[in-house]
């Protein structure tokens, strides 16, 4: 029997799973201590539940899950918008490196992933979906590419094998990342500023920012919506002479490119409460992307592939944190900017933007903030690395 979940029931009862979330990480602090995100939490209890259903019961619930991806594009959006450029160039060495180090491990995960799937039977082109599409990509790349690599090689459940691959990542990520920083802080008896959240020693405080109100929403939206349109044109553009870029991906350009340009077309208006509530929407909408994501996953269907996305995840994962114990740490100078930086690498080669901030968060929290990593860790896996990623799984697809 099949339960089928419209778009509208799917959002609400996506609400209730991110709060379920919320509840467990509160109560039990090892996903806390671990920095496992709030939407994962649910949404994987929740698709146990399912899956328990089916399998007791041979009771199927579908979501509609046709609005997940605009929650993405609203995202990158506000990503791109958010993102200062002098910030960037302010750290365009350590930012370029980072960015070189991750382009270079979507290489390996891709080789490693295609000779996984080849040994165990399957098609070459599984092991780019398990590889960087699933993993560096995240959901937001698979959901994008699915359907292309669907088409093209003649494959069925794209968006499910990478999902679930996806899923194991996430988890992986947030094992590994948090644990890894405390090794490195311990062995090298790294110590780092005050911890997140101690009182600012200056005792200054900023001045106070004007109120969220109805009006700075509205701003918010219509930034936001410029900036999509905008991304479309782009995306259309770029099609136009050839090149195949996820729309989240021109999304996010565009909005880096609007944000520059806003403070000249808006000299005399105050955009601070304006920025908070673009910020409103995307955490809710990276919140909700997640947990539809994860919740709409049908566990059981994943029976063929357990295998590959078992071994792929065990591999990758050790490749990962050897990658950050050994080369990250060493390379961003073995101090306790590097040891953040290598946590917030292994959630770059896993998981996503948010498991990779949360990662961060958690060991700033106990061991005190680095700002170079905050700057610099976000715009590599936030941006750049997306974009290399895409044109990356474009280049090995063609190669198989």
């Amino acid at each position: 029997m099949t339960y089928e979940i419209d778009s509208f029931g799917t959002v609400t009862v996506a609400m209730c799973v991110f709060f379920i979330g919320h509840a467990l990480v509160r109560r039990f602090a090892v996903l806390r201590d671990y920095a496992f995100p709030e939407p994962m939490v649910g949404g994987l209890a929740f698709a146990l539940g399912v899956a328990c259903l089916f399998w007791l019961a041979d009771i199927v619930i579908a979501f509609d899950v046709v609005r997940r991806d605009l929650l993405l594009v609203y995202y990158f959006a506000a990503l791109g918008i958010q993102t200062d450029l002098r910030q960037v160039f302010a750290n365009r060495r350590p930012l370029l490196v980072l960015i070189g180090l991750a382009g270079a491990f979507v290489v390996v995960q891709n080789l490693t992933g295609i000779a996984i799937a080849e040994s165990l039977g399957h098609e070459p082109a599984n092991g780019i979906v398990v590889g960087s599409m699933a993993l560096i990509g995240r959901s937001g790349t698979t959901v994008a590419w699915a359907p292309w690599f669907g088409e093209r090689f003649g494959l069925e459940h794209v968006s499910r094998l990478g999902l679930a691959a996806n899923m194991t990542g996430l988890i992986a990520a947030c094992c590994i990342g948090g644990p890894l920083a405390r090794a490195l802080i311990r062995r090298h008896r790294l110590s780092g500023p005050s911890p997140v959240g101690a009182p600012d020693p200056n005792g200054s405080t900023a001045d106070e920012a004007p109120r969220l109100d109805h009006h700075a929403f509205l701003l918010a939206l219509l930034r936001l919506h410029i900036a999509i349109l905008a991304g479309e044109a782009l995306q259309r553009g770029l099609q136009l002479v050839g090149i195949t870029m996820p729309f989240y991906v021109t999304c996010l350009i565009a909005g880096i490119l609007f944000a520059s340009l806003t403070p000249r077309l808006t000299k005399d208006i105050d955009l601070r409460a304006s920025d908070a509530g673009i910020t409103l929407i995307a955490y809710v909408s990276l919140g909700l992307f997640y947990t539809m994501t994860i919740m709409s996953q049908q566990l059981w269907t994943a029976g063929e592939f357990l295998s590959l996305i078992s071994i792929n995840i065990v591999v990758q994962a050790a490749l990962a944190a050897a990658c950050a114990y050994l080369v990250v740490f060493r390379v961003f100078g073995g101090d306790y900017d590097a040891a953040v930086i290598s946590a917030g690498f292994v959630g770059i080669a896993l998981g996503s933007t948010a498991t990779t901030l949360a990662i961060m968060a958690a060991v700033a929290t106990q061991y005190g903030r680095s700002h170079k990593a905050f700057v610099i860790v976000p715009l590599a896996c936030g941006i750049f690395i997306d974009i290399i990623n895409s044109a990356l799984i474009a280049l090995f697809a063609s190669m198989i």
